[in-house]
């Protein structure tokens, strides 16, 4: 079996070299594992925390909240507000094989990062100015899917995963707090905001936020990898790493590798069948309540509750993927997923509003963490970046287009009562794909 590779200081000169395990035991290893008293992994996850927290403060959570406000004030359609928001997911998608590789170098995380927050802050800023809809388009879907990109779930899971083999889960599970946080904090304060001062103002204030929250974290403590700082994942020593003998086995798959197994292809169909239902019915939920005959105060309750279950099932559910097998969980995930749209179908009183916000909060909350972990566990830490930023562009296909999709219907046959339906048969059928992948089987060597 090949021997651990290990990175380590050489005198004052700041090289690197790679060392073998066994040589690697009574050297710097040891010193810096007595030097850091918490490994440096968590501070990791805490930087991604705090990214995952603003990444969505103009997205997924908020979205819905500007609909109404910004179509009233500028006289579009639901369906043409909403297709910015498509042809971001698709630029994104596209640009995703240029930024997944540079995760994988050196500092190539560092920067995309730091410029992804820059670019993110400046968005919500400069949409507060347009009057014209080809304004939002350039400024929301080309230039916003840059800084969404840059420091979005592409990136940071990448880096993620690896800092983290055993605890893989729940390192991804505290980190997407950040996301659940963001719509229990941001969809009250831009509800609000928008109210008292108008949703230009409000931009503004998330904006403004987006950089005085991640900025300086992202640029002085994103590192690529434990090696490069002479560390193994999961705060492991050297000792620890050869004696232990349940310790995960990494497995290593190149694109090209990956590319030809039938797990990925299975990934790709079942996610994206299930994205369409999860992406549309997300962005709508705040707009469909008040199709219901709730108040938008309602709507914004709703969505806060949602997002605060999310938020307390991510860790849960990460750990759990830590000792079942991750296809079960996602499984699982997306039936409960199912079962809440189910539920959303049949609102007509308060009490099923927020049981649907409750239920769909604890199976949604699975999604990020597991989505992330099949990736990781299932083609290793290695290539990780380079893989997942190829395949985005398919991956992203039905989350790009559910909201439109379910915009679409809306507008032409003014109710949300078909798309829904439709979106209830894409959960369960994508759930049958991504119960299907079964890990693919290559030797593993040890870490």
């Amino acid at each position: 079996m090949p021997a651990l590779s290990y990175w380590t200081q050489v005198g004052n000169a700041g090289l690197r070299t790679p060392i073998s395990l066994k040589q690697a035991n009574s050297m710097d290893a040891e010193a810096v594992k007595k030097e850091q008293k918490i490994y440096y992994g968590w501070i990791i996850v805490g930087t991604a925390f705090l990214c995952w927290f603003t990444a969505d403060a103009f997205g997924w959570y908020t979205f819905g909240v500007f609909i109404g406000p910004i179509t009233q004030d500028l006289g579009w359609t639901t369906t043409a507000l909403t297709g910015a928001l498509t042809l971001r997911m698709v630029v994104s998608g596209l640009i995703g094989p240029i930024i997944g590789p540079l995760a994988d170098k050196r500092h190539g995380a560092r920067i995309l990062m730091t410029c992804g927050v820059l670019v993110a802050g400046a968005v919500p800023v400069m949409v507060s100015f347009i009057t014209k809809l080809w304004q939002f388009y350039l400024l929301y879907s080309f230039i916003g899917a840059i800084g969404m990109v840059g420091f979005g779930g592409l990136v940071t899971n990448a880096i993620l995963s690896k800092w983290f083999i055993k605890k893989r889960g729940r390192a991804i599970g505290i980190a997407a707090i950040g996301i659940s946080t963001s719509g229990v904090v941001f969809i009250p304060v831009a509800h609000n905001l928008i109210e008292k001062f108008g949703w230009r103002f409000t931009l503004v204030v998330i904006g403004l936020i987006i950089w005085s929250v991640s900025l300086i974290p992202v640029f002085l403590f994103v590192r690529r990898r434990p090696e490069d700082m002479g560390l193994l994942p999961d705060g492991m020593t050297v000792e620890e790493a050869e004696s232990d003998t349940e310790m995960e086995l990494e497995v290593v798959w190149t694109l090209k590798e990956a590319l030809h197994t039938k797990a990925l292809w299975l990934l790709l169909t079942g996610f994206n069948i299930t994205g369409l239902a999860l992406s549309g019915v997300f962005i709508h939920f705040y707009p469909f309540i008040e199709y219901k005959g709730f108040s938008g105060s309602v709507a914004a309750t709703a969505m806060t509750v949602f997002a605060f279950c999310c938020a307390i099932v991510k860790i849960p559910w990460g750990l759990l993927a830590e000792r079942v097998e991750v296809r079960y969980c996602i499984t699982a995930c997306y039936l409960g997923c199912a079962l809440s749209l189910l539920i959303l179908l049949n609102t007509n009183s308060l009490f099923f509003v927020f049981l649907y916000a409750i239920v769909y909060g604890i199976a949604l909350g699975g999604d990020m963490v597991l989505r992330e972990l099949v990736w990781a566990n299932y083609f290793g830490r290695t290539f990780l970046g380079t893989i997942r930023g190829v395949v985005m562009p398919i991956n992203l296909i039905s989350m790009a287009g559910g909201p439109l999709f379910a915009a679409w219907l809306r507008d032409l046959t003014g109710s949300y009562q078909l798309p829904y339906t439709i979106f209830v048969i894409t959960a369960i059928t994508g759930t049958v794909f991504l119960f299907a992948a079964k890990p693919p089987q290559k030797y593993r060597a040890r870490v």
